[in-house]
């Protein structure tokens, strides 16, 4: 390449850097720092439109998983909220979860230690638990060591109209490991606990209370094929 040539490049260069970009629908420059209550061409620019969807693009490589779940129980609301809020016991039924303890507590929140064993791993983390009885326990992991975050929330709210013993349960969790190594099992842990969550509860509530409300009362069923 000639030096007359590297020069037009370089000059074009530095003219690209400083210019401003240009509105593909109207040509006019557009300055950098834009208002909301912008003129037409600057509200309109398929520019800026491609920046906004550009900018809203989900992350591809992110390890976050999410799962939600909502069903009608056989359970009243303050008996399925007193099991999930009791945390102490989640080491007898949660799956993986080999110990639970108490730490602290105080009016409407408490703090939490729990285990998780799985083959090779065994790993404990601090939960931040918020609870309104009986409509709502929830979770936030805040010690950091094992999750990047892990955010469980249970929600109580009447089920069947007229049943009293009956309750709908809205579960949700989303959960990212730190650690690659614990990514690599997150999909297990996905399957094998938390899909199951719901059920390892009103398992639970039964052990604890007895048959639910299917059991207990012939017309439940014929209620539940309405819904």
């Amino acid at each position: 390449m000639s030096k007359r040539s590297i020069l037009l490049l370089m000059k074009k260069m530095k003219w690209m850097q400083y210019s401003r970009p240009v509105c593909l629908m109207c040509g006019h420059a557009i300055r950098r720092q834009i208002t909301q209550n912008a003129c037409h061409k600057q509200r309109m620019c398929p520019t800026l439109q491609l920046q906004r969807e550009f900018f809203s693009i989900p992350n591809p490589m992110s390890r976050t998983k999410e799962y939600s779940e909502k069903r009608i129980v056989g359970y009243s609301m303050q008996e399925m909220y007193d099991v999930v809020a009791n945390v102490e016991d989640y080491k007898e039924f949660v799956p993986w979860c080999t110990q639970s303890t108490i730490i602290s507590r105080k009016p409407g929140h408490f703090t939490a230690q729990l285990e998780i064993g799985f083959n090779p791993l065994s790993e404990r983390y601090i939960s931040q638990v918020t609870i309104a009885k009986p409509h709502l326990v929830k979770a936030v992991c805040t010690d950091g060591m094992l999750f990047n975050h892990l955010i469980t929330i249970w929600r109580f709210s009447p089920g069947v109209k007229g049943r009293p013993n009956t309750c709908t349960v809205d579960f949700a969790v989303s959960f990212e490991f730190r650690f690659m190594l614990h990514s690599n099992l997150s999909t297990l842990f996905f399957d094998e606990v938390v899909k199951q969550m719901v059920k390892a509860f009103e398992k639970r509530a039964q052990k604890i209370y007895g048959p639910d409300a299917d059991s207990k009362d012939a017309n439940y069923s014929e209620v539940m094929k309405d819904l």
